[in-house]
This record gives structure tokens, C-alpha cells and sequence, in this order.
């Protein structure tokens, strides 16, 4: 697979609409927009999911309240061809945001030659942007605990989240390269983390160092501790019923507890027995009686916890997870 590298914006970009993108590109794409500025570019992806389209429009909108660029930028557009079919990746097609490792896959070796192309540009910082499937706040995602991390991720949200799993993940290779985040800007689409994630991007292109943001909580940082999954052949649905006949039934207002305290006790559904339910820490081992027993045919937490990205889309809990279960890092010590 081979990596489109361009120097300059093709013709027709502005006015070409996201699930257009594959026939003007091509294909994943580089586009290294340079200036006579000698510093360090910004690295911006978008579009590892196709159907997370926000990051596109931060991308225009970025690109048309900025011109002329006062550094370089580094634009990274990845899964074209899930973008034209609005989705996060076709059926068969690998996951462009899980090939940020060594591998066999064509996608690897394409992920390879980005990641060698920023190591050689070096980066100032990384910014990868993302929606999520369910109702979140606006957060940012770090893969290092030293301050630069935490002092980038500060300027979006309220809320940042530091992770190891999943591995082979954009910002997790990057953060090798410089300070690097995750953006998570609501669901696909809705102005308000257009909005959010734009002001972000620009605040952090002008920034000649990265600071803490002014008024937010230095020492608050969440930790992912597991995955939680759903089996592939389960029968799921939001009725929050044991009479309907499926093999889960969550609660109806499920994402609507994302980054608030679940106490041990609660119930999030139904179901006969826990064999479609999967939870899954750090180091890929299977912890699901540590977190979650059935009793009466209730699914019930055992331990107290925070979700985030829990969602109500059947089709990403089955092909990813259901959601993340967190805990809350407090008073950590300046690296």
C-alpha cells in the first residue's frame, strides 16, 4: 500500500464533501503544508475512522481561518474508503486506528512510512481527532504521564483519560515521537465539538511551548483499567428487559453515565449468564467475575467505577468494545 505524499492542498479540496475524498485522494493521504517558519510543524490526523467526520470539518475550517499558515502543518487523512461509505472501516478492511505497530498487514507497512515521515519532520506535537458512538463530554486521551502530555490534552475538555490498551493506537506511536492526544469531540458531526476540537487545534498551532491550561485541574487524570465487551454472536438490545428474548438487554440511558461514578451494586441489564459479556484489562487478561456477576438474571457491577465510551451502537461494541472502565489517578506528582 502505498503512501500519497503531497506538498500542496489538490485542486478542489474545499469544495469536495468527505465520502468524496477516496476519488479526489485516492487513498490515505500526507499533505505537508510548509512555510518559511522554521518551527517544528503540528501533526494533525483525521479520518482513522471513516465515519467520524468531525475531524474533517475542524480540518476546513482550520485551514480556511489560517491562511497564510504561520508554521507547518502535517495533515494526515486516513480511511478514505470507509469515509465514502460513511463508515469506521469497510467490512474486511483492518481498523486504521489499530496498525500503529509492526505488522504484516499493507496497512502496517502504510502506518510505517507515516510514522517515519513525522520522525524525520519532528513533530512539535500530534493531535489525532475523534468522535465517540455514545454521549460523552469532550476529553482528550494520553499514552504518557509527563507534563507536556498532561498540559496538552488540558486544553480540551474538562477531562483527560491516560491509556496503554489499546497498543497500537496513533497517539501511543507518536507519543514516542512528541507529546501527543487523542480527541475525543463528542458524536460525529454536531457543531459544539466542531467547535471545540477547532479551537483546540488552532490553540496549539500558535503555541511556541505547551502550558497547562489556566483553569483546569492539573493533577485529575483518569486511568483506563479494562475493556468491556461483547460477544460477537450475542442478541443485544436496550430494553432493559429479561423477557425480550435477547442475550443483553442493557439499560436505555447506558452512555448517559459516561465519566460518572457507577458504585458497585448497580445493575446495567439482563441476562442468563455472563457468557457474552468480556471484560478485559491492560494486559489482554480476561477479568470479567472481577467486575460484573449476574444475579437473577441482572447483570450487576461489582466494583465501583467510571465508563467512558460506553455505547449504544451494537455494531462498534461488537467490533471494538462496548466501553472502557476507569478509575481517577488523584495528586499525581509532577514528572
Amino acid at each position: 500500500m502505498v503512501l500519497n505524499i503531497l506538498s500542496k492542498l489538490p485542486e478542489g479540496f474545499f469544495e469536495t464533501p468527505v465520502t468524496g475524498l477516496h476519488e479526489l485522494l485516492g487513498g490515505p493521504t500526507l499533505i505537508h503544508l510548509k512555510t518559511e517558519n522554521p518551527a517544528k510543524p503540528l501533526y494533525l490526523s483525521t479520518l482513522l475512522h471513516g465515519n467520524e467526520t468531525s475531524s474533517h470539518s475542524v480540518l476546513l475550517r482550520f485551514l480556511k481561518n489560517n491562511t497564510p499558515l504561520k508554521r507547518d502543518l502535517i495533515i494526515f487523512i486516513g480511511n478514505t474508503l470507509g469515509a465514502s461509505k460513511g463508515m469506521r472501516h469497510l467490512p474486511g478492511q483492518v481498523d486504521y486506528n489499530r496498525i500503529w505497530e509492526e505488522g504484516n498487514l499493507p496497512e502496517h507497512g502504510l502506518a510505517k512510512q507515516v510514522i517515519e515521515y513525522a520522525q524525520a519532520n519532528e513533530p512539535f506535537a500530534s493531535i489525532d481527532l475523534h468522535n465517540n458512538t455514545g454521549k460523552n463530554p469532550f476529553y482528550g486521551c494520553i499514552n504518557k504521564l509527563d507534563e507536556e502530555f498532561k498540559n496538552l490534552a488540558s486544553h480540551f475538555g474538562e477531562h483527560t483519560v491516560y491509556f496503554t490498551e489499546p497498543h497500537n493506537v496513533q497517539s501511543m506511536a507518536f507519543s514516542k515521537i512528541c507529546p501527543s492526544v487523542t480527541v475525543e469531540a463528542g458524536l460525529p458531526g454536531e457543531e459544539a465539538g466542531i467547535e471545540q476540537a477547532l479551537k483546540f487545534v488552532e490553540t496549539i498551532y500558535h503555541f511556541e511551548t505547551i502550558e497547562h491550561h489556566p483553569t483546569r485541574q492539573k493533577n485529575l487524570v483518569y486511568h483506563t483499567l479494562a475493556r468491556f465487551k461483547v460477544h460477537h454472536d450475542a442478541k443485544v438490545d436496550f430494553e432493559d428487559s429479561p423477557f425480550t428474548g435477547s442475550d443483553l438487554s442493557f439499560d436505555s440511558n447506558l452512555d448517559s453515565r459516561n465519566f460518572e461514578v457507577v458504585k458497585k451494586g448497580t445493575r446495567i441489564g439482563f441476562a442468563k449468564n455472563l457468557d457474552h459479556l468480556i471484560v478485559e484489562n491492560n494486559r489482554g487478561e480476561i477479568i470479567t467475575d472481577q467486575f460484573i456477576k449476574i444475579e437473577d438474571n441482572k447483570i450487576i457491577m461489582t466494583r465501583t467505577f467510571i465508563p467512558s465510551m460506553f455505547t449504544k451502537d451494537i455494531y462498534v461494541m461488537k467490533e471494538d468494545c462496548l466501553g472502557y472502565l476507569m478509575e481517577v489517578m488523584i495528586a499525581l506528582k509532577q514528572q
